[in-house]
């Protein structure tokens, strides 16, 4: 009775989430669940890399067939991935459909897509939010154990053999909160030159007009050192999807850096400004105009409102343009 008691207090929490389980990642030996633990209210040092910067991985690095396909698994405890002893080989989590955080049953509807971002770093203790470039996006992710990502046949070959990736997403049927597992990955077959562009930070746009074109970094939320903006509402949850300017499939427009530079793997672009923000909505002013403001109205973006340095429209929030490096 007693153990009982215990198990169905225990259950709820060790399968409620999703994370991505493969020996490349960080902190895969560890207890089957953290990795899969909600990242939310959290500090920088806590949720960057899910804090298991020191757990190095077990195994080698993931390999990304240039123009061909990563398949992966992710589930609810790795107890449920070909890692346990507990899956089907289907199910990311054969006891708690709400797991997905898409409905129960699931809701197509309800999938916000996962991405996966590269940085061209062998040492993930040197990598920065602005060094992640989204290269990959399902936007059908997570509706299964195994998730596919096409991936670019133009991604050039990594720094010694080895990059740093990692895995973001997020659920719609859930509070405010993101998922990231960083893992150690390797281009095989490269046979592209063309370097990554500068990524900037995503824009909400769901009807296709003001989306950040070219190179994007994930979406990094609802803990300190966020670099979006979200309104609050639970329908314009960041989503790796059109909503947030993501095409499904490979992200063949990251080369080149329509939207910014365009640094070679082994030189990085200067570093974001990143935004501190939670993820509630803002109050709305109701006293005199302060100095973020833009023609007459409110700027919804601190920190690229008029006057802002920037280097390219989509440096500048609402209607703002870039004009001499200000935004105008």
């Amino acid at each position: 009775m007693y153990t009982s008691a215990i198990l169905l207090g225990v259950l709820p929490i060790a399968f409620a989430h999703m994370g991505l389980h493969d020996p490349s990642a960080f902190g895969f030996n560890g207890d089957g669940y953290t990795l899969v633990e909600p990242l939310s209210g959290k500090s920088f040092d806590q949720w960057w890399f899910h804090g298991n910067l020191n757990q190095k991985p077990p195994g080698p690095p993931m390999s990304l067939p240039a123009g061909g396909t990563v398949t992966v698994e992710i589930a609810c405890n790795k107890d449920f991935t070909s890692y346990g002893k507990k899956g089907d080989g289907k199910n990311a989590c054969p006891t708690d459909t709400p797991s997905y955080h898409a409905g129960d049953p699931i809701d197509p509807k309800q999938l916000l897509g996962c991405g996966l971002a590269i940085a061209y770093k062998d040492d993930a203790t040197k990598v920065q939010p602005e060094d992640f470039t989204i290269f990959s996006v399902n936007d059908q992710c997570v509706n299964g154990l195994k998730q596919s990502f096409s991936v670019p046949a133009q991604l050039p070959a990594c720094p010694n053999g080895k990059c740093i990736c990692a895995w973001f997403w997020q659920g719609q049927d859930s509070d405010n909160e993101m998922y990231m597992t960083g893992f150690e990955c390797k281009v095989d077959g490269a046979t592209g030159t063309a370097s990554i562009g500068k990524p900037l930070p995503p824009k909400y746009c769901p009807n296709g007009s003001g989306c950040v074109s070219g190179p994007k970094q994930p979406m990094y939320w609802a803990n300190d050192r966020s670099n979006i903006q979200f309104s609050g509402e639970y329908y314009q949850k960041p989503s790796y999807n059109a909503k947030w300017g993501f095409k499904n499939g490979a992200q063949d427009d990251i080369f080149g850096g329509t939207s910014g530079s365009n640094p070679s793997p082994a030189n990085p672009a200067p570093p974001t400004t990143f935004l501190t923000v939670t993820s509630k909505p803002a109050a709305t002013p109701t006293s005199s105009p302060s100095p973020d403001s833009v023609r007459g109205g409110t700027c919804d973006w601190p920190g690229h409102c008029a006057g802002a340095n920037c280097e390219s429209d989509d440096d500048c929030s609402d209607d703002l343009t870039c004009q001499r490096g200000k935004c105008a």
